[in-house]
Formats: structure tokens, C-alpha cells, sequence
């Protein structure tokens, strides 16, 4: 759905709203609401050959109970069309759907019939993915499906080697677990350095009407770490982490397009390192243990742009461009016993600006610090700006570009900021530019296939510019520092997938050389866009 479309029926249900207040009259309110699901493939699709009757006849639809569940909405409550336009950006980040819309029809005897049509996406996930960045290459294989029995639930089983560790999930998780957005689930893995055990369980605040929010985390988490210095390991250590997180939020202040929330919790963590046997002398992080009560606090106001081809193809995306400011203080008392007591102190800010037709500017900065008696500690700021620009042409194109600012001061030992392959610059080996300071700017156009191949998938390019570096303490962060490269890229738009819907091949090269004296041509592939 566009924009214009969003706009045009908030507009209308504020008129029809307004107008029904002014004469005196009961307001408008929600009559039959027809829920159809539709199958990965339609009809005339299913008419092409046996592959998309095949597929469709294995596929189990989402059930409608599932799509009524996530609707804001029920038949006789006072008709809202910023609730109709919340629950479908509600039902779109399920990421169930290849498509989703929700249509308020002509008010009739004082009712607005409301239309919802969702098209499944392939939720069968049999994964066999092959990626390389940075000049590493990693490797995954394994099954997941996110729509078990049509109902929405997530089960998943992967393997996976990666630059550090080999790993084995075990994932369940249910967007409905006790209930609509009462969310819940769990993570099991084993790995060739460690274990994680997680258990999640909370409800999200569904729309800026939502009285409350609440979440429970446990986490117990094992695994080796590296610390580096110019590309190469400098330290490596094991780290044991474990986390309890307990918050319930609630709305002091609500309307259709704006919410003031408080948030209160407890927030305990502790982080054990330990040398490693063939590196008894590595330096280690110092040990971290806080057990946080904390208070905070949010203000949302609700404005969305809903676009495609900006990063999924033909999928549509929901661009928040609402004023956002948080902010959250935590006391980890020593009554509590920990050694010492320390305060805890974040923030958030972020916004965004229509700039016309198909382009918008989004911002968004966080800060947060520890404080005890000896200062401030692992203070780090950090910033992004995304421009975004769909060309009013006829081949369907879209410029991107992206500004990534990190700042810290007196960083815990194991805190770094990395600036290579996986993080911005495609041009650059792994951990090739590390330190507490990093910039990167990526500018890339992208070219959308309009045609769907086979019913299947689309043919993209892209062209693009990386500039930034990450420097140590005693380096300067100036522009004789940056490091930059540039290339071209091929990309497979795959619409029918429930997640990653574009698999991406990119040739970059490097114009300067990394601190190995390495620069020129690296390939890399991955699903996703690189940013």
C-alpha cells in the first residue's frame, strides 16, 4: 500500500469521525469484517503448471483465526481507520505474507464493512545458504518453518559455520503464545565454543491505544570471543554470560497518533571471562556484575511511509517518520551485592521527514553510559541518517544512502567497533579497521526487476560507494583516514519468501590498502541488502 492510500483513508475516517460528532449522530462503527487468506500461488498462477499446484497443495494456509487474532479491530466497535492501517502494518511485520490489505468499504446504515486479504508467503524455509564477506566465506544448512500448521508458529533447525564458531539451533517461537501479542519462545544451541539457553515471553505495545506492554527475558549464554588489533587476534577468551530481565510499561498518555509511556524493571547480568588453555596470557575483560532496577520512559507519535522496492523488491515495507524520545536510568545498588554501586543511563531520539514523492530522511541516536565511583564507563554514542529516493521513472530504481556514526569512551575491554566487510565497507577483509571510533557512508542505487520470472523471482542490479574506517584511541578520525570502495552488484528479488527476499552478489574494490597492506577486488554474497 502507498502512502497516499494510508493518508487518504486516516483523512476519511476523521471526516466521516468529525462529522458524526458535529451533527449529534452515533459514529460510524465497524459492521462485517470478511477475513479471506489466500495461498502462496492464486488461481490463474496455480494455471501455469504442476510446480505452483504442487506448492500450494504442501503449503498450509494461514488459518483466519490467526489473521482475526492480529486485528485492532471487531465488528461493532466505533470504526478507526488508524487502527484498520495499524493492524495491517501489524499483520506485514509477522512476515507471513507476501501481501496484506485491509479496506474499509462505504458506509452503509451507520457501518463500514472492512475487507482484510492477506497472500501467504513460502514459509518453508529449507536452508542451504553460501555466503562470503569480508573474504571469509560462511555456510549454513537446515529447515525452518515460521507458519506450522497455518497458525503462525515458528520452528526452525539450522547448522551453521561462520568466520568464529560452528553452531546447532533449536528455535520455537509463537507471535501469540498467551494470547494477541502475547509473544513467547525459545532458543537451544550448542556450539563448537559454547551454549546458549534463552527463554523469552512479553507483549508488545500494539498501537499507541495499547494500555500496557510486559516482557520476561532468561538468558544464559557460553562462547569464546576475540579481541582484535589490525585485522589479526589479539586476545581470545571465553565469556559466560547470563541475564534476567524482568518490565511492565503502561500509557499515561494515548491517542490515534500519539502515546507518553513509563516503563519500571529489574535488569540482572553478569559476564564471567576466563582464559582459554592454549592462551593463558591473553588479557582478559574485567568481570561485569549488575543487578539494575530501573525506570523509564517513551514518547511515540505515529507516522508511517509504506513503500516497495526500497529493500525487499516488490514487497512492502513500513518506514516509521514519527518522533520518537526515550529515555531509562537504572540503579545496580550494592544492598544487592555486587561490589559496588552503579548507575546505568540511556537514551534514544529519532525522527523522519517527508522530502516529496517516494523520498524521506530518517535520524535516529542513542547514547548510554555506566557510572560508579570510578566515572563514567563504556560510554558510547551512536547516530544513523538514511536517505531514501524512488526515481519517478519507469524503470523502477531507488538511491539509499546510509551515515553510521559510533563514538565511545573508556569502551569495556571486549567492546569494539568494526569497520569491514560485514559492516559497511564490501571492499575490506574481516575486522580489517577496528577501534572506539567509527564512520561509515554507504550510497547505493538500486535497479528493480518489474517482472516476476516464473512466478518466482526478479532480476535486480545495484552500483554503490562505501567511505569510512573504525581507529583506535591514539588515531585520528579525519578524512585522511577513510577508506573507500566502490562496485556493482547483482540482485534476486525472491517475493514468495517470508524472509530474506533478496539474495544479494556484490564485487567491490578497494582503493586503499587495509593495515595487512591488502586492498583491491573481494566478492561477496549474502541474502539481504548490505544495509
Amino acid at each position: 500500500m502507498g502512502r497516499g492510500d494510508l493518508t487518504r483513508r486516516l483523512l476519511l475516517g476523521l471526516a466521516l469521525a468529525g462529522a458524526g460528532a458535529a451533527s449529534g449522530q452515533e459514529p460510524l462503527r465497524v459492521g462485517e469484517v470478511r477475513i479471506q487468506c489466500l495461498d502462496v500461488f492464486t488461481q490463474e498462477e496455480e494455471g501455469r503448471g504442476w510446480l505452483y499446484r504442487a506448492a500450494d497443495a504442501i503449503h498450509m494456509e494461514t488459518q483466519t483465526r490467526v489473521v482475526r487474532r492480529f486485528l485492532l479491530f471487531h465488528e461493532g466497535d466505533v470504526y478507526d481507520a488508524a487502527l484498520l492501517a495499524q493492524s495491517e502494518r501489524n499483520l506485514r511485520a509477522l512476515s507471513l505474507f507476501k501481501s496484506v490489505r485491509v479496506r474499509a468499504g462505504t458506509p452503509h446504515d451507520g457501518v463500514v464493512d472492512v475487507d482484510v486479504v492477506t497472500q501467504d508467503a513460502w514459509t518453508t524455509e529449507i536452508e542451504a545458504h553460501l555466503g562470503r564477506a569480508g573474504g571469509e566465506t560462511t555456510w549454513s544448512a537446515g529447515i525452518t518453518e515460521s507458519n506450522v500448521l497455518g497458525l503462525g508458529k515458528q520452528i526452525g533447525f539450522l547448522y551453521n559455520e561462520d568466520v568464529e564458531r560452528t553452531n546447532r539451533f533449536l528455535e520455537f517461537h509463537d507471535p501469540a503464545l498467551l494470547g494477541p501479542y502475547w509473544s513467547g519462545g525459545f532458543l537451544w544451541a550448542d556450539s563448537s565454543d559454547g551454549n546458549q539457553r534463552r527463554f523469552q515471553l512479553g507483549k508488545a505495545f500494539a498501537s499507541t491505544l495499547d494500555p500496557y506492554s510486559a516482557g520476561a527475558l532468561f538468558d544464559r549464554h557460553l562462547l569464546q570471543e576475540r579481541i582484535y588489533e589490525d585485522g589479526v587476534i589479539e586476545s581470545e577468551y571465553s565469556r559466560q554470560r547470563q541475564e534476567l530481565r524482568l518490565a511492565l510499561a503502561g500509557a499515561y498518555a494515548s491517542g490515534a497518533l500519539h502515546a507518553g509511556r513509563v516503563t519500571m524493571g529489574i535488569d540482572f547480568f553478569r559476564d564471567t571471562f576466563s582464559a582459554l588453555p592454549d592462551r593463558p596470557d591473553d588479557v582478559l575483560p574485567s568481570n561485569r556484575d549488575f543487578r539494575y532496577v530501573f525506570v523509564g520512559w517513551e514518547m511515540v507519535n505515529t507516522d508511517f511511509v509504506s513503500e516497495n522496492y526500497v529493500n525487499r523488491g516488490e514487497r512492502v515495507e513500513d518506514f516509521s517518520l514519527g518522533t520518537r524520545l526515550a529515555a531509562e536510568v537504572g540503579l545496580s545498588p550494592r544492598a544487592f551485592g555486587v561490589e559496588q554501586t552503579t548507575w546505568e543511563a540511556a537514551g534514544e531520539a529519532a525522527r523522519g521527514w517527508r522530502l516529496g514523492p517516494g523520498a524521506f530522511l530518517r535520524a535516529r541516536a542513542t547514547f548510554q553510559t555506566r557510572v560508579s565511583t570510578e566515572g563514567a564507563q563504556n560510554s558510547i554514542f551512536s547516530g544513523t541518517l538514511t536517505f531514501v529516493w524512488k526515481h519517478p521513472t519507469t524503470l523502477l530504481q531507488t538511491t539509499v544512502a546510509q551515515v553510521e556514526l559510533d563514538r565511545g569512551w573508556n569502551l569495556d575491554r571486549d567492546v569494539q567497533f568494526f569497520a569491514d566487510g560485514d559492516h559497511g565497507l564490501r571492499g575490506y577483509r574481516l575486522y580489517a579497521f577496528e577501534g572506539d571510533r567509527r564512520i561509515v557512508v554507504n550510497v547505493e542505487h538500486r535497479f528493480f526487476g518489474s517482472v516476476e520470472i516464473l512466478q518466482l523471482f526478479s532480476l535486480g542490479a545495484a552500483v554503490f560507494v562505501d567511505t569510512g574506517t573504525a581507529v583506535a584511541p591514539a588515531e585520528p578520525l579525519n578524512f585522511a583516514a577513510l577508506k573507500t570502495d566502490a562496485g556493482a552488484g547483482l540482485r534476486i528479488g525472491i517475493a514468495r519468501a517470508a524472509f530474506n527476499s533478496v539474495l544479494r552478489l556484490d564485487a567491490a574494490y578497494a582503493f586503499n590498502s587495509d593495515p595487512l597492506g591488502r586492498h583491491g577486488w573481494l566478492v561477496s554474497f549474502s541474502s539481504g541488502q548490505a544495509f
